[in-house]
């Protein structure tokens, strides 16, 4: 009897802990806006790796949260990481269908590793198929001047693109 209730007066002193370490819904939420905030400065101010890792964690906490998975498609992009990219974009449209920013900048990124294909197709094919290497380079050219830029314009290189739509939807 006596092993029994030290048995269950561990129990209760285990369960007060735990219940004295969960975090109050009050908390959490500080928590999360100031985590939050820390993203978005970290995002503005040309930290990428901070941003990103603020918002895998704003993600993980909140997964419905279509903002911040648009964010990190954003933060992606800024690290040169597109197929990360269009995963957070996809997960956002999961989410929420008509985001059209989201629309917009996965296509932004698609159309950039396209450009990115067939150049690297283009180069590949030198010396060995003259019809493909000519096909692909007028294919990267033409995506290229969807941009605006010609293809061996940094602005529309796969290395230093530009960023796509940033900030919350309207």
């Amino acid at each position: 009897m006596a092993g029994t209730l030290k048995i269950r007066i561990a129990c209760l002193v285990m369960l007060l802990a735990l219940a004295g370490c969960a975090a109050s819904p009050t908390q959490r939420l500080v928590k999360t806006v100031a985590r939050q905030q820390r993203a978005e400065q970290a995002y503005r101010g040309g930290h990428p790796e901070q941003a990103l890792a603020d918002y895998q964690a704003l993600v993980q906490q909140l997964p419905q949260n279509a903002d911040f998975w648009f964010r990190l498609g954003n933060v992606y992009v800024r690290l040169q990481r597109p197929d990360d990219a269009v995963d957070a974009y996809q997960h956002v449209l999961r989410i929420e269908p008509g985001h059209a920013k989201a629309w917009h900048n996965l296509g932004i990124v698609r159309l950039r590793q396209a450009e990115a294909a067939f150049a690297q197709g283009a180069q590949h094919a030198a010396g060995i198929d003259a019809g493909l290497q000519r096909d692909s380079a007028a294919m990267a050219h033409g995506i290229a001047a969807l941009g605006g830029a010609a293809p061996d314009t940094p602005a529309s290189s796969a290395s230093a693109p530009p960023p796509p739509a940033a900030g919350r939807r309207p």
